[in-house]
C-alpha cells in the first residue's frame, strides 16, 4: 500500500518552501504595517458637510 507522505528525500523541499512563505507572509504584514503608519492622520478639526448625506448639488436642486 503507497501512502501519499512525502518520502524523507522530499520533505525537505517542502520545508524550506513552507519556511519561505511564512517568511514572505510576515515581510508582507511588515511593509504593510510601516505604510499604514507613515499615513497621516485625518484632520482633527470639524470639516464642512462632514455630516451630509447629500452631494453639494442635490442641496441646491431639492428634488425631494
Amino acid at each position: 500500500m503507497h501512502t501519499l507522505a512525502a518520502s524523507g528525500s522530499a520533505s525537505w523541499i517542502f520545508t524550506v518552501v513552507g519556511v519561505l512563505i511564512v517568511i514572505g507572509l510576515l515581510v508582507l504584514l511588515w511593509t504593510s504595517r510601516r505604510r499604514l503608519a507613515r499615513r497621516p492622520n485625518p484632520p482633527q478639526t470639524p470639516q464642512p458637510r462632514q455630516d451630509s448625506w447629500q452631494e453639494p448639488d442635490e442641496a441646491q436642486r431639492d428634488d425631494h
